[in-house]
């Protein structure tokens, strides 16, 4: 008696192994599929140029000011130009 109790463990065990074997092997294979998606996306995302992507501070602690142009000029009131460093409103000016 305990000897077909013990042979009933084993074919229960032997059984138990073959159906995990298939699990198994679905699972190595979807492994290796997702390996092969992730390097095909790698090698796409190396070979895009990268963006260009502004600082997150906005220039914060800039220490010089904005470059004056003509059009800026132009737009300002005759207040706004009578506060700016004149060297710099000829140099623009001057400029052509």
């Amino acid at each position: 008696m305990q000897t077909e109790k013990d042979e009933d463990k084993a074919e229960a065990a032997e059984i138990q192994k073959e159906d995990e074997k298939p699990a198994e092997d679905a699972a190595r294979t979807a492994i290796d599929e997702l390996k092969h998606e992730f390097a095909e996306l790698r090698k796409i995302l190396t070979e895009r140029p990268q963006a260009k992507v502004g600082d997150i501070d906005a220039a914060a602690g800039r220490q010089t000011e904005p470059r004056l142009t003509k059009e800026a000029l132009a737009k300002m009131s005759h207040t706004e130009v009578a506060r700016l460093d004149w060297n710099e409103v000829r140099r623009v000016l001057s400029a052509g």
